[in-house]
């Protein structure tokens, strides 16, 4: 069995990929010991689109790049792994940091039982 001693970070085009992001954020807190959002979006943005969601994390990316993060969360949060959960875009963010492995969303979500999001083409009559 995995250890539950988890360093995770999720990218928020991962958590857009997922059917239903705040129950998979919910879920994984359960199963790690700390988890957040990284981002390469502004600040402010990043910063708002977590409020809106209602995630309730250990940390944020803030005004530095997804690897800074990363490497910065590696010295503060000491724990046996980490793990960056993202997309393809993403997919290259770890091989600069040490200790972090990448996951990609799509494995995860299988991994965890998570749902993928699907996205529709709906007209105006759509519920």
């Amino acid at each position: 069995m995995a250890s539950d001693d988890l360093t995770l970070a999720f990218s928020l085009q991962a958590l857009e990929k997922l059917a239903r992001p705040k129950r998979a954020f919910e879920d994984a807190a359960t199963w790690t010991s700390h988890i957040g959002i990284v981002s390469s979006e502004s600040s402010f943005i990043e910063r708002r689109r977590v409020r809106e969601a209602g995630y309730q994390q250990d940390f944020l990316s803030g005004p530095r790049s997804i690897e800074e993060t990363l490497s910065s969360l590696r010295n503060h949060f000491e724990t046996e792994r980490y793990v960056f959960v993202g997309t393809d875009e993403t997919d290259g963010v770890v091989e600069t940091v040490p200790d972090w492995t990448f996951q990609s969303v799509t494995d995860a979500a299988t991994a965890a039982g998570w749902r993928l999001g699907t996205t529709y083409s709906t007209g105006d009559d759509w519920p």
